[in-house]
């Protein structure tokens, strides 16, 4: 091969950053053996290195591996050659790369007797490269070797293994055992929130403070009761009705701002949830046991099956976000109506145990289910363009693009229109119920309010369903709370997921030639993160109605969900600038946007689980309210 003297000195800068070559056979990696030290076992990782620079050299000259004697291991098996007739059949399971840099043009072979080859460049007096031609001859050997002490459904286990791996087993298990004591102090409040403090409150509104006769709930406006008679007897009411949390049952149940935005958010979520769940599992589930392995390699099958599951997903999600939208945008026949007569929902009935029409259900079936896989593709697909300038191989050719599309017209559309179909004409008597409970108190509000709803003093007052309602929180305020919140209840879910999440990033970005095999710590890692955000929510949105008096505890719950997945990106900028070496700029800027874009499906599926708990907390606790 002829190189020009650029070719020759980025051959040379790229050995002197460590760079490795992959190759495969059989779908195994190329592998560099080593020998361990403390149990003289043997052990694989995948790839080879370009080249090695000279300790001894004064000019750190660079000696690329031009020759590879590639051992490669078979095994016989014995159940197959038994069933053909004696005929038998041989699976490699093992791929052994052994490089040598050599000054001539001949094969050495095993032979140790040869000179290695350095690269030489040369510069001007400005520092710019004189052009020249060097000839690099490439050679290789192969060596076919039968081993009998591993079969076909163990040969991944080389890999695996490591100088360091009982260590790592070690760090695992320590992991998991303060995880468990992070969720049982968390479950420890979680109790006493829900049994001590709302059981006996509910108990005591059951027994003392039942609502009966003409006693009514208060109106309440920012949190305060309004006196519309204009005499005392408000003040008489909310002392009989209680304090706190109960006072806000004509607002926990209002439209959050920005509804279609929260509610395809929670559906990517959800898509997301399903698609980590699927993804961890089927891998975990490939890893246990020697007959089950679903793939033959491991290149590729993680892109695989997360295309398959956000594929399959697309349906759920769009099921739940069609029950979220009903959920949000539910008229109430006791409420003020002027949000409802928007030209897009006023001749709708949108309850839940309505139907919309077939146009409505596409375009929001198509949202939901379609939204996220759609942000992906073109986020992914504009990064492709700065690998393709870079002429890197891993760069996404034109032919899986077309089937990321066709995927994506034929598979995912589909599925997601038909589970907002389904969504669409299910039957939901068990939230009709709900729906009553909470609408008992407004409707005994109601029949005793001197002043109708119809009339202008009633529309100035009573604010309930309608999303104009003033907001008096400046944008720095806002800033502040948010900030808050996702410093408070970020840091126990990230102190579950850091260990697991280094032992990610190493594989991935630091440690090319190693393969993250845990998926057993990891399902129960992702287990132990939904767990504890369950909890968080369910504290906040507590704290928020019992000590604040605030009802919008619905873009609460996904701000504290969704808290995780800043602390994870900001846990990627201090890898980046602390661990990693990289200077080059499309690199860089490859590794921030997948860091966010991971770190953004972390925040969403995290959030979409906390509305989802809000919604049923919220839903338990009032609707225990006892109303006569």
């Amino acid at each position: 091969m002829v190189l020009s003297t650029h070719a020759i000195k980025r051959a040379s800068d790229l050995i002197k950053d460590g760079y490795v070559v992959h190759w495969t056979v059989d779908g195994l990696p190329g592998a560099t053996t080593f020998e361990s030290t403390n149990h003289r076992n043997k052990y694989y990782a995948a790839g080879f290195p370009l080249g090695f620079v000279s300790p001894s050299d004064d000019e750190q000259l660079s000696y690329i591996y031009n020759h590879v004697m590639l051992v490669i291991r078979y095994h016989r098996e014995k159940e197959t050659a038994s069933k053909n007739g004696g005929d038998p059949k041989y699976t490699i399971v093992g791929f052994e790369v052994y490089p040598k840099s050599v000054n001539d043009e001949h094969c050495p072979g095993s032979s140790k007797n040869y000179q290695n080859l350095p690269l030489f460049y040369s510069v001007d007096d400005k520092n710019q490269l004189i052009e020249s031609k060097t000839t690099i001859a490439y050679t290789y050997s192969v060596y076919w070797r039968e081993d009998n002490s591993i079969d076909y459904d163990s040969r991944w286990e080389l890999y695996y293994e490591n100088e360091t791996n009982g260590a790592h087993v070690h760090i695992h298990w320590i992991s998991f055992i303060n995880s468990i004591i992070l969720i049982f102090l968390a479950s420890l409040i979680v109790m006493i929130v829900l049994i001590k403090v709302l059981k006996k409150d509910i108990a005591n509104n059951g027994n003392n403070d039942n609502i009966s006769g003409n006693t009514v709930l208060p109106l309440i406006k920012n949190d305060i009761p309004i006196d519309i008679d204009g005499d005392s007897s408000s003040s008489s009411v909310t002392k009989n009705i209680g304090s706190g949390w109960k006072n806000l049952i004509n607002q926990v149940n209002q439209i959050p701002q920005y509804p279609i935005f929260l509610i395809t958010l929670v559906s990517a979520g959800i898509q997301i949830v399903i698609a980590i769940m699927g993804v961890i599992s089927i891998l975990m589930i490939n890893s246990i046991g020697t007959k089950n392995n679903f793939f033959n390699s491991h290149q590729g099958a993680f892109f695989s099956i997360s295309i398959f599951c956000i594929s399959i997903s697309g349906s759920i999600s769009s099921y739940f976000g069609i029950l979220l939208h009903k959920y949000f945008y539910h008229p109430h026949p006791h409420l003020h109506q002027t949000f409802w007569q928007t030209r897009q929902y006023k001749k709708s009935n949108t309850s839940l145990g309505k139907t919309y029409d077939q146009l409505t259900i596409i375009k929001l079936s198509l949202l939901f289910s379609a939204a996220l896989p759609a942000f992906l593709f073109l986020i992914i697909f504009i990064l492709n363009f700065f690998v393709w300038a870079k002429e890197s191989s891993a760069a996404l050719p034109f032919g899986t693009i077309v089937v990321f599309l066709l995927i994506f017209i034929l598979i995912q559309c589909p599925l997601g229109i038909i589970g907002g179909n389904y969504a669409n004409y299910a039957n939901y008597a068990n939230y009709a119920n709900y729906q009553k409970s909470l609408s008992m108190p407004q409707k005994l509000f109601f029949a005793s309010m001197k002043t109708p709803p119809s009339s202008p003093l009633y529309e100035k007052q009573f604010q309930f369903h309608s999303k104009n309602k003033p907001c008096n929180d400046s944008l720095l305020t806002k800033f502040i709370s948010y900030g808050k919140t996702i410093l408070i209840y970020g840091l126990i879910p990230f102190g579950i997921v850091y260990v697991e999440l280094l032992f990610i990033f190493n594989s991935i970005w630091l440690e090319k030639t190693t393969f993250y095999y845990m998926y057993g710590f990891l399902f129960i890692t992702t287990l132990m993160l939904f767990i504890i955000i369950i909890e968080s929510t369910i504290v906040a949105i507590y704290i928020s109605l019992v000590v604040y008096n605030k009802s919008n505890w619905i873009w609460l719950s996904f701000q504290v969900g969704s808290s995780i997945g800043w602390y994870i990106y900001g846990y990627s900028i201090y890898y980046f600038l602390r661990i990693l070496n990289v200077d080059d700029f499309v690199s860089g800027l490859l590794y921030f946007v997948y860091m966010a874009l991971a770190s953004l499906m972390i925040g969403i599926a995290s959030g979409s689980i906390g509305v989802l708990t809000g919604l049923i907390f919220i839903r338990k606790i009032y609707g225990a309210i006892k109303v006569d």
